[in-house]
């Protein structure tokens, strides 16, 4: 079978199911796993050499991140790289390790690497996910590109692990030794090369005003940094992240940014299908119960044991959100899976459920990730450590704020220089704290809750205003809001046309965030004259 006719089908496949997804608003990640999945089982594909064209989606992507973190907000990261990214890497790779050695009587040192396999997560998918929503820069978000990070360094380990197991004739002192010098190496030339070196490259490519010389050169420094780790014994995307660090205090990162872009997510996309290639179909079809039971089990137990190291250091609410981020199981666990089929070290067996079960809990995360305010709000639901705790509010005809967001801030200040009573409401912690600082009226609570809305003295409410962008959440709290006080007026925000057509039924007054930025644009073209006709 021609590689073009494979490349068709794998292209055809995946319009197929991401055109219809799309209007679900079903991440194209789901999308291009179910094409590698049916693929697979339609032609013979050297999955090896798809591999390798996946990883550079990988490099791609962490270049970016690199853009978006400078060395100095790196540092302000030590704690969530160094403290939470090394329990999670002890703590779960432990128990799960323990657990396999205990289940299948395979030997304590396989065990705890294919342990240190489980506790590794997907960079791809949560950094992209987090990326689109914007969500990398909140506390948890922050937590899980901590913890990340640190687990891209964390397989170095595991790999030296294999390879002792394997020949015993390796020195683990003479190992360890050359990757910490190898580790510190890679800092000082990627440091050189980015501070100095490529700053000097790209100038000379702008200076040629050419698009596909900066281009060229902005992949070149990309690649050249990733084969710079590969050179020292590390992965390419720590290689490709440090040089993105670097890069970022340069006034070339936007423009960078934007170029690779389309990059990053063409080839993730690639990333994406060869996920889907690993699964063995009628090996899943016979034993689907058995795998079902493994996901949800290794994402439960992963899961409770990252919300147990983070709460910790953080709230419950950050705490379950980092947990609920992390619960899948990464990409790296296929290399680590494959080398321990390649040296007969695990049962194959196992090790086929142990990959569609990791293949699984990626499929969740995107849902995980999109619903993840709903579950929050699910799981908190019979908590009393704080809703309970939230006090009558003792005011009449006035207006409740419901989203203490950008949004949000900006209309308690406007409210607050015209003298009108309001109280603000947010489910997020660090969203409240930033208001008593700011001197607003802003507290803790869902109020999606009847209970907390009765205790917001709803009834006795002039207006409420919605500036929350999850339709589901702004769907449930409207719906609660005329429930309790059918007469009161309610603004709210909104983009989604099933959602308008709901709110609209139950008199909510609409504001369409592009259109008013449209009417704004266009208002302001007016005043300076650009729309009046004249050429």
């Amino acid at each position: 079978m021609s590689a073009t006719i494979i490349l068709l089908a794998i292209l055809f496949v995946s319009l197929l199911f991401n055109i219809p997804l799309s209007k679900f608003k079903i991440p194209p990640i789901i999308g291009y796993i179910i094409t590698g999945i049916l693929v697979t089982t339609v032609f013979h594909i050297e999955k090896e050499t798809i591999d390798h064209i996946a990883e550079f989606g990988i490099i791609f992507l962490m270049f970016l991140i690199g853009v978006e973190f400078s060395p100095d907000k790196l540092k302000r990261m030590k704690k969530e790289v160094f403290v939470y990214g090394t329990l999670e890497m002890v703590v779960v790779g432990l128990v799960f390790g323990f657990l396999i050695n205990y289940l299948f009587n395979i030997s304590l040192n396989v065990s705890l690497i294919i342990g240190g396999a489980l506790a590794l997560s997907s960079t791809a998918i949560v950094l992209k996910l987090l990326n689109e929503s914007r969500e990398i820069s909140k506390p948890y978000g922050s937590n899980s590109l901590g913890i990340l990070l640190f687990q891209d360094i964390a397989v170095i380990p595991i790999l030296i692990a294999i390879s002792i197991i394997v020949n015993k004739d390796l020195s683990l002192s003479d190992m360890i030794t050359q990757t910490i010098i190898g580790f510190i190496s890679l800092i000082g030339v990627i440091f050189v090369f980015g501070k100095y070196i490529a700053p000097f490259i790209i100038s000379q490519a702008v200076k040629t005003k050419s698009d596909e010389i900066f281009l060229a050169t902005v992949l070149l420094i990309v690649l050249a940094a990733a084969e710079a780790a590969h050179f020292f014994g590390l992965s390419y995307s720590l290689g490709a992240f440090l040089a993105g660090m670097i890069i970022s205090e340069t006034p070339f990162k936007y423009q960078i940014e934007a170029d690779l872009v389309p990059f990053r997510d063409l080839l993730l996309a690639v990333f994406f299908v060869s996920v889907g290639l690993s699964v063995d179909i009628n090996f899943t079809i016979h034993h689907i119960g058995i795998i079902l039971l493994y996901a949800i089990g290794i994402m439960t137990l992963k899961a409770l044991i990252i919300f147990g190291i983070t709460k910790i250091f953080t709230t419950k609410r950050i705490a379950i959100k980092t947990a609920l981020t992390l619960s899948q199981v990464g990409e790296f666990a296929f290399v680590i899976f494959a080398l321990l089929a390649k040296y007969n070290l695990a049962d194959e067996n196992l090790l086929q459920i142990l990959i569609v079960s990791v293949v699984i809990s990626m499929i969740a995360t995107p849902f995980i990730l999109k619903y993840l305010y709903n579950i929050l709000a699910f799981l908190e639901k019979n908590s009393n450590d704080e809703i309970p705790t939230l006090e009558p509010v003792n005011v009449e005809g006035h207006i409740i704020v419901v989203g203490y967001d950008k949004i949000g801030k900006n209309i308690c200040t406007k409210l607050t220089h015209k003298g009108i009573q309001y109280i603000a409401i947010d489910k997020q912690i660090e969203h409240v704290n930033n208001g008593i600082k700011h001197g607003d009226n802003v507290i803790f609570g869902n109020a999606s809750d009847k209970n907390v809305l009765e205790a917001l003295n709803i009834n006795n409410a002039k207006s409420v205003i919605i500036t929350t962008l999850n339709e589901i959440y702004t769907h449930l709290i409207t719906e609660n809001i005329l429930a309790l006080n059918p007469d009161v007026k309610i603004i709210a925000i909104s983009d989604d046309e099933i959602e308008k057509e709901f709110l609209k039924e139950n008199k909510v007054i609409i504001v369409d965030k592009n259109r008013e930025i449209a009417r704004k644009i266009m208002n302001l073209l007016g005043k300076i004259g650009v729309t009046n006709g004249s050429h």
